[in-house]
């Protein structure tokens, strides 16, 4: 008897067993079968968008191929050619500031003391070069001619502090300035001066160029800031770097990438300096092609675009091949050489309730893959709209901030409040990346359903009463 009735116990337990495992099942069918999975078509097109791609130079109109960057090399003597008097307008005019702004292109900023070139002169202006009692190495080298100021001197620190509070109180909340990289110091404002040969100029302590340093931390506040190498004051704040020899093996893989993956030995002050591997994650990495080379011709892309991925590249120039008419020799590979520096950001799969009631919320689910070598560094939201067969928005939200979408797949979701009163029928899921200034979408998708106002029209869903 008790073997029986244990036996009757066993099958009743596997019959409701079989019974949960069905009304599971069937649990998950049901939210399987409300939920309408959407695949957009990729893109291959070059997508011209903000803050990457190459950097024109902001004194001409020339370019052929896309930007949205464009360079301003800030001497000292243009900028205050009288103590305390700066000509910002002068400059604003030179570089057509207000031509980049009509034509939605941000600008990149950096202050020289030191530019070499074919003829001797002065970066500083006079009354600056007075000042310091002409302490300096006027220089005819390898580089060029020209005057290297000497950066120890306090009069020349005390009076840049004041030229960069001058700079910061007229463009750190200025939206059209994307960058500031941190020149001032050295040729080029490149961080190192000619230390071979017969004449070599001496480079300052570090002790001395964090000063330097300090002058833009504490007046660039809203600015994405960059140096030209690994620094101890750089690591700490979380700035950029810039490379201002792209192409070469030797300045950029055997240099560059290595002096930021593992730390390295300064040549020009013996001190050690950290390693920031993982910068590009957070501040951008940007930087110049070294003028010396076609490095997007056939015999090198592949080259290139390895740097471009190993340092995470998001923008070069002024020096690189914008002028290249479109459509010519070197098309093929500035094509994909565009589509591999920065973000690029695919909506790979949309999904959402098939059906809903008016009233109830919209559960949005989308897997983004982002197959640029870069994220993107700005604090802009992620848009989810509903539109009606008008293509008019019926209900909208912002999501998470994008700054997250490293390279690879990442999976986003969001939540649109369907309108009690809203009117039964079929209606659009859309995605924007907006601008927060403009409330415009103004970042493209590598995809296609691109509608007239910069948003992406992705799956229907059917609103029922």
């Amino acid at each position: 008897m008790k073997f029986r009735l244990h036996r009757v116990l066993i099958a009743i337990s596997l019959i409701l067993g079989i019974l949960c495992v069905f009304g599971y099942r069937k649990l998950m069918a049901i939210e399987v079968i409300n939920r309408i999975s959407y695949f957009p078509a990729e893109t291959n097109q070059v997508l011209n968008n903000p803050f990457m791609g190459f950097v024109i130079d902001a004194k001409y109109n020339e370019a052929k191929q896309p930007f949205r960057l464009a360079y301003a090399n800030l001497t000292w003597a243009d900028l205050e050619p009288e103590k305390g008097k700066y000509a910002f307008d002068a400059i604003e005019k030179k570089f057509q500031f207000a031509l980049w702004k009509q034509k939605g292109v941000s600008l990149i900023l950096r202050v020289v003391l030191d530019y070499p070139s074919k003829t001797p002169h002065k970066d500083i202006p006079d009354w600056l070069y007075k000042e310091i009692d002409e302490k300096g190495v006027p220089y005819d080298s390898d580089y060029g001619k020209g005057f290297s100021p000497d950066y120890n001197n306090p009069v020349l620190i005390e009076n840049h502090e004041r030229l960069i509070q001058a700079l910061g109180n007229r463009y750190d909340n200025d939206l059209q300035i994307a960058f500031i990289e941190l020149g001032s110091v050295g040729h080029w404002g490149e961080w190192h001066t000619h230390n071979e040969g017969n004449s070599p100029i001496e480079f300052p302590k570090e002790d001395v160029t964090d000063l330097y340093v300090e002058h833009y931390l504490q007046n660039f506040k809203q600015k994405r800031l960059l140096m030209r190498r690994p620094h101890e004051i750089a690591l700490n704040h979380g700035l950029g770097l810039f490379n201002d020899a792209f192409g070469s093996r030797k300045s950029t893989i055997d240099g560059f990438l290595q002096w930021y993956t593992y730390g390295y030995k300064s040549w020009l002050t013996q001190n050690d300096q950290p390693a920031m591997p993982d910068f590009w994650k957070s501040a951008p990495s940007g930087g110049e092609f070294t003028p010396d080379g076609d490095y997007l011709n056939d015999a090198h892309i592949e080259e290139t675009l390895l740097q471009s991925k190993l340092t995470h590249v998001s923008w070069l120039g002024p020096s690189a091949p914008y002028t290249e008419p479109l459509g010519g020799r070197l098309q093929s590979n500035i094509d994909r050489f565009l589509k591999t520096i920065g973000y690029r950001f695919v909506i790979a799969k949309e999904s959402h309730e098939k059906d809903i009631h008016a009233g109830n919320p919209l559960h949005v689910q989308l897997t983004m893959i982002n197959r640029g070598v870069a994220p993107f560094y700005f604090a802009w939201p992620l848009e989810l709209s509903l539109t009606d067969e008008q293509g008019a928005i019926v209900s909208q939200m912002r999501t998470i901030d994008i700054r997250e979408w490293l390279p690879g797949e990442k999976d986003v979701t969001g939540t649109l409040s369907i309108p009690k009163n809203l009117a039964p029928g079929n209606y659009k899921v859309n995605a924007a990346i907006l601008n927060p200034q403009t409330g415009k979408p103004e970042v493209d998708f590598a995809n296609d359903g691109r509608r007239s106002d910069g948003r992406y029209s992705l799956g229907t869903v059917r609103v029922l009463d």
